[in-house]
């Protein structure tokens, strides 16, 4: 068969066309800084990418739950401080006031104390978490205690993603924690019942109230207990996304990221080839294809 112009140019084209795709990969590499930037480029690297992206961002995702897990539950068991701070100083009053040799005017001081206390105990249980009321359970969109200490929220407890699949619980139940739902005391009404025993100048009733604030304290430290419990495993949580981000990001840039030296090297050759399948080209058919090319 013989070779003519038309055919000798036809592969110059498809051998410049070559060259120039050669030439834009090399480029490309070099300015987004990715080897892979299309399945095509690597299939087996693209695909296991999709993959690593994909972990990557499910343990970003839990990594970030954790994180506000453990700051909304550190905010709670600060609340519960507070509230076992109050009952710890109503224990005092009732101890103190409980002796008989108080008069009914010393105990209607201390009552009103203990009613600034039941006021501090019912803002502390109504804290609130950016938008959310953390004593509520699911019902975290209103004040979880009203104003007579009855209780708004419900029994729910909100749990967050540790692992896939796996959840550790991520509030207190506050109706256990201040009603006593369960077998307790209810804390708010305990404070309510030894403010009116002071006014009424009831020793006994002062002097029972005591049994039931210490019933009190260990409902708040049970429940703080478990917060702290629960914060060292978000806490851990995060730690370990952290780390497990950090890999995967390892391992994505190994698979994609492109290697500025060879991507330079690949730029470098592809270029030589291009100028010189032109040159031939130029030399062969005594045109500048360059100028044909570029119309």
């Amino acid at each position: 068969m013989r070779v003519t112009e038309a055919m000798i140019y036809q592969q110059t084209v498809d051998r410049a066309n070559a060259a120039l795709v050669r030439v834009g990969k090399a480029q490309g590499e070099i300015s987004s800084g990715l080897r892979v930037q299309a399945p095509g480029d690597d299939p087996q690297a693209a695909g296991l990418l999709i993959r690593h992206k994909f972990d990557q961002a499910q343990t970003t995702a839990i990594q970030n739950g954790a994180q506000s897990a453990a700051d909304e539950l550190n905010a709670a068991d600060s609340a519960l401080g507070s509230v076992s701070t109050v009952i710890a100083r109503a224990q005092v009053l009732a101890t103190q006031f409980g002796n008989d040799t108080y008069t009914a005017d010393d105990r209607a001081t201390a009552a009103n104390e203990v009613d600034g206390l039941y006021k501090q105990a019912l803002g502390s249980l109504n804290t609130r978490f950016g938008d959310r009321y953390i004593f509520g359970g699911y019902g975290d969109n209103q004040a979880p205690f009203a104003d007579d200490g009855t209780y708004q929220g419900d029994t729910g407890v909100r749990q967050v993603e540790v692992a896939p699949g796996v959840y550790e619980d991520a509030s207190i139940r506050a109706d256990v924690t201040a009603k006593g739902v369960g077998g307790g005391v209810d804390i708010l009404q305990t404070l309510t019942d030894l403010s009116t025993a002071l006014r009424s100048n009831d020793s006994d009733a002062i002097r029972a109230s005591i049994t039931s604030l210490q019933t009190g304290t260990n409902q708040v430290s049970a429940a703080q207990s478990q917060a702290g419990t629960s914060v060292n495993i978000f806490t851990s949580t995060v730690n370990t996304c952290a780390a497990q981000v950090t890999d995967e990001k390892k391992v994505v840039g190994e698979l994609g990221d492109a290697d500025v030296m060879d991507a330079s090297t690949k730029l470098s050759l592809a270029q030589y080839a291009l100028n010189a399948t032109l040159t031939a080209a130029s030399q062969t058919l005594n045109f500048s294809l360059v100028n044909l090319l570029n119309k």
